[in-house]
């Protein structure tokens, strides 16, 4: 078992999760690009007669990938996505098998690939410049990347209410799987706004 610097754990993916109160932390006129929306719609294609934005209690409107939305409608659209595609899962487990799609989403623009292309499959030096995947993708918060030393790092994430134990945690399983490496995400959740993602790799 993996010896954590922060005091993190495996994230508890079947813990509920107050959607509103993650809604309500977010600073005001806080936003995402369009190309994390649509991840959630088209998660939500398997079930081709749902309306998920009817689903999330939203306006339907045309999502473009580098147009910024609301933060607070990205994450409706995740927890409505969730239901759709795993209901008899928790809410967390299914935000973060959506989370597992944000690092391939990203590198799918010319954005993400003018950051990471050049690393390839190199997850050591993808994960530490990915700091700046969040930047392009949400307007607010920070994320700071800590090497602690040969395949182990941590990400301390500062106002980002994003579902930081799920979500979150899944984006960096996610990339892990991109760059074909074994590893694992634990977490230590100050609040809903501030706390650690630490993993490990091989």
């Amino acid at each position: 078992m993996p010896s954590s610097v922060y005091g993190t754990r495996p994230p508890r993916f079947e813990r509920p999760i107050a959607l509103e109160e993650h809604i309500a932390a977010l600073p005001a006129g806080g936003t995402v690009k369009g190309m994390f929306v649509r991840d959630a719609l088209a998660a939500a294609s398997v079930a081709p007669s749902v309306d998920l934005f009817e689903r999330a209690g939203l306006e339907p409107r045309r999502v473009l990938p580098f147009f910024d939305y609301p933060y607070a409608d990205h994450m409706r659209l995740l927890a409505a996505a969730c239901e759709v595609c795993w209901p008899r899962e928790p809410l967390g487990e299914g935000l973060r098998r959506l989370g597992h799609r944000g690092y391939e989403t990203l590198i799918g623009h010319s954005i993400g690939r003018v950051i990471f292309a050049a690393f390839g499959s190199d997850f050591g030096r993808v994960v530490s410049v990915g700091a700046k995947g969040w930047k392009v993708g949400v307007s607010f918060g920070t994320v700071e990347y800590e090497s602690l030393g040969e395949g182990h790092g941590a990400y301390h994430m500062r106002d980002l209410p994003c579902f930081i134990e799920t979500y979150q945690a899944g984006v960096v399983e996610g990339a892990m799987r991109t760059c074909g490496v074994d590893g694992e995400v634990w977490a230590r959740v100050d609040s809903l706004s501030h706390g650690v993602l630490e993993f490990w790799w091989s």
